[in-house]
């Protein structure tokens, strides 16, 4: 079973479309660890699973983050490392390894560096341990445009996201990352990957993006940080979202 079977699998016991965005910037470790599985122990039950960016992994390193992946299994929660991996093939297999054998249950990487000496190796480990890869598509930042959108002439004259969108197809990613800020391209991305691809939209709240929208466009679970974890009430947050899309 993969990473996306058990998000699944967690939706339909939660009801939940959301991917807890656990990037918190605290500078002092062992408030950032106690915030983390506060916020965790809150909004567990309005959830589907969580995705931890670099700012944990830079401050805490993967011994004492492990600890947080744990508890969100604890929730039978996935967790989802976003390392947004974009390297050569070694030092690309080097650091999923070491995500898989901390426990997350699938990683986000980038399609730049293409698949041979590249993605191929982050694809052969997470298959061999019945993990996912969810390939990065379009980011939800203002900038994004500037790359995502540039045209290339990759088999005809298209939009760059639409040939990394056919890559995640071809790759056979459990996931792709497209931004809530842009419905029109989770609908065009949706459109090319078809239905059984997971489409995870970031950017929902703080960057602007609409939850409603975002779902109606073809996401299928919205990635939300700030928003959720800023809040005074994390678990009101997360509940009114889990409202407004169900």
């Amino acid at each position: 079973m993969d990473s996306e079977d058990i998000m699944h699998q967690s939706f339909l016991k939660t009801h939940s479309k959301i991917v807890l965005a656990l990037d918190l910037e605290i500078q002092d470790s062992q408030i950032l660890v106690e915030k983390s599985l506060s916020i965790l122990d809150d909004v567990k039950e309005y959830i589907c699973g969580v995705k931890v960016n670099r700012q944990l992994l830079l401050l805490l390193g993967l011994p004492v983050l492990r600890g947080i992946v744990r508890r969100a299994h604890e929730y039978s929660l996935p967790v989802i490392m976003d390392a947004k991996l974009n390297d050569v093939g070694h030092t690309n297999a080097f650091m999923t390894r070491a995500f898989l054998e901390a426990g997350f249950d699938g990683v986000i990487a980038s399609p730049v560096p293409g698949w041979e000496g590249g993605m191929d190796s982050v694809f052969d480990l997470a298959r061999e341990n019945g993990k996912a890869v969810i390939l990065l598509v379009y980011m939800s930042n203002p900038g994004a445009a500037h790359f995502y959108s540039m045209i290339v002439d990759e088999d005809g004259r298209r939009p760059i996201f639409e040939y990394f969108a056919e890559l995640a197809v071809q790759w056979k990613a459990q996931g792709v990352v497209v931004g809530a800020t842009r419905p029109s391209i989770i609908s065009r991305v949706r459109s090319l990957i078809g239905p059984a691809i997971a489409i995870y939209s970031p950017g929902v709240g703080t960057q602007g993006g609409d939850a409603r929208e975002a779902i109606n466009a073809g996401a299928t679970y919205l990635i939300v940080g700030r928003t959720i974890c800023s809040s005074p009430k994390p678990a009101e947050a997360a509940r009114s979202l889990c409202e407004i899309i169900r």
